[in-house]
């Protein structure tokens, strides 16, 4: 059985606040870009990769805390965040695109989990390696730098999925997931700031 000292499961609720940050200022650039479909599928993707995860760090809370062991919440954040990520996929490469398009909506380890795992890995890197893109040809280096560090913590992350769960091992995972989601939120309020100042068509080396 899997332990969590109560600092352990408080330090689990900072990448879900840093991400949701990021996701705040992330939905604003996707409407500036995109319009308002694309800025509503972002915002339905993060919600729910929001609330797989703020559901999971309560889980933990309420089980370190010896007040109940609510495996649902702990569970549900593979299908949340899968189709999360799916989601955000999708909004961003909407967003990469030269020309608007509306977004279309798209809706160890037990067996079950393996593929939301996968869909959850491969949409969330799709998500910010396409984000760290726009930084990059928008010359916003220093968003594309956080955008960066949250690919390297997500494939860190998938790198420790496996691992046994000791405590230094969890608080190994908390640090690199607080670290990518900061990178994340860093990279939204920045590549939000590009696009509010410069406008959404403005890409080196192409016509306004």
């Amino acid at each position: 059985m899997e332990t969590y000292s109560i600092p352990l499961a408080l330090v689990d609720f900072l990448p879900n606040i840093a991400f949701f940050i990021g996701a705040f200022f992330l939905v604003k650039t996707a409407y500036i870009c995109r319009g308002t479909g694309c800025a509503r599928m972002l915002m339905a993707g993060t919600l729910l990769v929001f609330l797989g995860g703020f559901l999971k760090a309560s889980w933990k809370l309420l089980y370190a805390a010896h007040i109940a062991d609510i495996q649902w919440m702990s569970q549900a954040q593979f299908v949340l965040l899968g189709i999360g990520f799916l989601g955000m996929c999708v909004a961003v490469i909407q967003m990469a695109r030269k020309r608007k398009a509306s977004a279309a909506v798209l809706l160890g380890m037990a067996p079950w989990k393996i593929p939301f795992l996968f869909v959850m890995t491969l949409t969330s890197l799709g998500a910010e390696g396409i984000l760290a893109y726009i930084a990059y040809r928008r010359n916003a280096r220093p968003a594309a730098v956080g955008f960066v560090i949250g690919v390297m913590g997500i494939l860190a992350m998938s790198a420790l999925a496996s691992a046994e769960q000791t405590i230094t091992m969890q608080w190994i995972e908390e640090s690199i997931n607080t670290l990518g989601q900061s990178g994340f939120m860093l990279g939204s309020i920045l590549l939000y700031r590009d696009f509010k100042t410069r406008g959404c068509d403005l890409l080196p080396g192409e016509k306004a």
